[in-house]
């Protein structure tokens, strides 16, 4: 088992593809893939500042969360359209659609999976932990983002803080997470095969 840790002060900040703004690149693959070379998957979190289109990702499956904020309207054009107001709550679209975003309040702070279905397959889901939790290492990769306060893992003799990263490859079995106090604590995992 390889594990490791990422903070938000060493991920990559990089431009939008459409030029409207900024991302923090958690984790790629490969590493050091970039938009122009293309990526199998990329975990990343953006400050939405003011209402605009979406960057278009044709082939690529997207999954989005809210961290932060009031949340966003995605206009998906003749797909619909999708109220992101509930924190936490995952949404799942193609990015080959056309997608703008509409804010219902201030700036806010996202959460986005990108996925190439040709070259991976993957799994999300948000968990709240109230007690300790064994996370099951079932999967190539393992990610967990703490959302929201401090989670240990005392097997790894670590502590992520609120926008930290997990990352373990290769791993079997489980680990455990055990939320920090103050309640609230919310992580993200991530499986990719």
């Amino acid at each position: 088992m390889r594990w490791t840790r990422r903070t938000p002060r060493e991920a990559r900040r990089m431009p939008w593809k459409n030029g409207g703004g900024t991302t923090l690149e958690l984790a790629v693959e490969p590493a050091g893939a970039t938009l122009e070379t293309g990526f199998a998957w990329r975990l990343s979190s953006a400050e939405v500042a003011v209402s605009g289109p979406f960057s278009a990702f044709p082939g690529i499956e997207r999954t989005l969360l809210l961290i932060a904020g009031d949340g966003f309207r995605l206009d998906f054009g003749g797909h619909g359209t999708v109220t992101l107001d509930r924190s936490l709550e995952p949404v799942r679209f193609s990015g080959d659609w056309p997608a703008g975003a509409i804010l219902l309040g201030g700036p806010c702070v996202d959460f986005n999976l990108m996925a190439d279905p040709a070259r991976c397959r993957t799994r999300l889901e948000v968990q709240r932990l109230e007690n300790s939790r064994r996370l099951s290492l079932d999967a190539a990769t393992v990610l967990v983002f703490a959302a929201r306060g401090v989670v240990s893992v005392p097997a790894l003799d670590l502590h992520l803080g609120q926008g930290h990263l997990l990352r373990v490859d290769g791993g079997a079995g489980d680990l455990a997470l055990v939320p920090g106090y103050g309640g609230g604590t919310a992580v993200i995992v991530v499986r990719i095969d």
